[in-house]
């Protein structure tokens, strides 16, 4: 919103002291102007944002013995929130034992407050039943990450994934 206000005032006194578009192209602006405005205007070189799937990759495969392995992997610049990664098995006749998560790096989050989050590629730990040899499950991961720089957050995200157990 205050970056909307500072862009209309800027255009509004573009306007007023009667600038073109070709004559502000061909001007560079005062020094000290161009480093404020480089905070309202995005840059060229600004990576946008990427899509939910190349943000945070999955990765699973069945392990013996009853477990699975995941690899919950955040894109450069981008985290996620060590309390919003959850799996689940949709199969009714197996159970997850245990979920087993790596600490995470402690951020002060304007939402959520002191909280754990990955920055980098977060291996998980799945202990299911025992007596699961051969069976197909399905697999449920949800979890939910931001953006670092630009502090976009996306809405949670849930994968499935199918699987033989071995």
């Amino acid at each position: 919103m205050q970056i909307n206000q500072r862009c209309a005032s800027f255009l509004l006194a573009l306007c007023a002291l009667g600038w073109s578009a070709h004559a502000l192209a061909q001007q560079s602006p005062a020094p000290g102007l161009q480093g404020k405005l480089a905070g309202v205007f995005p840059s060229s070189k600004e990576e946008a944002l990427l899509e939910p799937d190349e943000a945070f990759k999955l990765k699973v495969s069945a392990k013996g013995g009853g477990a699975v392995a995941a690899e919950l992997v955040p894109a450069n610049g981008y985290y996620l929130y060590k309390e919003r990664i959850r799996f689940t098995l949709k199969s009714g006749d197996v159970a997850i034992r245990t979920v087993k998560l790596p600490a995470g790096e402690l951020k002060n989050d304007l939402i959520l407050g002191r909280t754990e989050v990955y920055k980098k590629a977060v291996p998980v730990e799945i202990a299911l039943d025992k007596g699961t040899k051969g069976k197909a499950v399905t697999l449920v991961a949800s979890y939910q990450g931001c953006q670092e720089k630009l502090g976009v957050c996306y809405p949670p995200i849930e994968k499935s994934v199918n699987l033989v157990l071995p």
